[in-house]
C-alpha cells in the first residue's frame, strides 16, 4: 500500500535563504497549482501531494518517497507545507520540475551507499509517522516504516544477514511480544542497535546493565530464547 495512501487512512481527519528571488517565486508557483484546496493556502493536502510525487516520479511504496519528504521537510504523510517545499527545494536550486526530477535521480542512485543521508531520512520519518498532537508513532505504522527502511534496494542499512533476518525478526517479536506505540527514544534506538547487530551478530555489546530501552532487552532475550535456542546453551555450558 502506497505511503501517501496509508497516512492519509490511518490519519486524515536548508539553506534556501540565499536562492534567488526568481527561484522562491517559481517553486511558489509550482506549490499554488499543486494545492488541491483553495481555502488552505499554504498546504497541499493528499490528493494534491500524491499527483505530485506522480509527476516527479516518486515510488509511492518506495524509500525514495520518505527521501523526498524529508528534502521539503514535509510535515506529515501525504501533505507539503509551503515553507518546507520553497526552503527545500532552494537550497538545491531546484526551481522546476525537470530539475526535481534530475535531484531525484541523483539522490536515489546516492541512497543505497550513503549513511549519512539515511540517517537523515530514518530520523525524519519518526515526525512523519506521529498522528498530529501525539509524541509516539502507532505500532502498525512503526512497523510498516522499518520494513520499507531497512529492506528497501534503496536503504544504505538492510538490516539482514545470511543468518540472522534482524528485521523479520524485529516485527515478528513486536507483533507478538510488544503491542504499544513507538516513542523517539525507541525509535532512534533501534536504529543504534541494527548498527551494531551488523557488526556483531553475538550482541556481545549487549548486556543487563547496558541502558537499551526494554523493549530492546526484551528483544535480546527473545533472539536468544526463540532463533539461538542452541546458542544460549553453549553459552551456559561455557560458563
Amino acid at each position: 500500500m502506497a505511503l501517501l495512501t496509508f497516512r492519509y487512512r490511518y490519519f486524515s481527519g536548508g539553506g534556501g535563504s540565499g536562492a534567488p528571488s526568481s527561484t522562491k517565486s517559481n517553486l511558489n508557483k509550482l506549490f499554488d497549482s499543486l494545492r488541491d484546496d483553495k481555502n488552505s493556502p499554504d498546504t497541499v493536502g493528499p490528493e494534491g501531494a500524491m499527483g505530485y510525487f506522480e509527476k516527479l516520479g516518486v515510488d509511492l511504496e518506495g524509500m525514495d518517497a520518505l527521501a523526498v519528504m524529508e528534502v521539503i521537510q514535509a510535515p506529515t504523510m501525504g501533505e507539503l507545507g509551503r515553507e518546507g517545499f520553497v526552503e527545500g527545494w532552494s537550497s538545491l536550486n531546484a526551481d522546476t520540475l525537470d530539475k526535481q526530477k534530475a535531484h531525484l535521480k541523483s539522490l536515489k542512485q546516492r541512497l543505497p551507499t550513503d549513511k549519512a543521508a539515511f540517517d537523515k531520512v530514518y530520523k525524519y520519518t519518526f515526525l512523519l509517522g506521529k498522528p498530529a498532537g501525539a509524541k509516539a508513532v502507532p505500532l502498525d505504522s512503526a512497523l510498516a516504516f522499518w520494513e520499507l527502511l531497512f529492506t528497501s534496494p534503496l536503504s544504505a542499512m538492510r538490516w539482514s544477514t545470511p543468518t540472522s533476518p534482524w528485521s523479520e525478526w524485529w516485527t515478528e517479536f513486536l507483533n507478538s511480544e510488544w503491542k504499544k506505540s513507538v516513542n523517539k527514544d525507541m525509535w532512534n534506538e533501534t536504529l543504534k542497535f541494527a548498527k551494531l547487530t551488523l557488526e556483531d551478530e553475538a550482541m556481545s555489546f549487549w548486556d543487563e546493565s547496558s541502558s537499551w530501552p526494554s523493549v530492546i532487552d526484551d528483544f535480546v532475550e527473545w533472539v536468544k530464547k526463540e532463533k539461538r535456542p542452541s546458542q544460549d546453551t553453549v553459552d551456559e555450558m561455557e560458563e
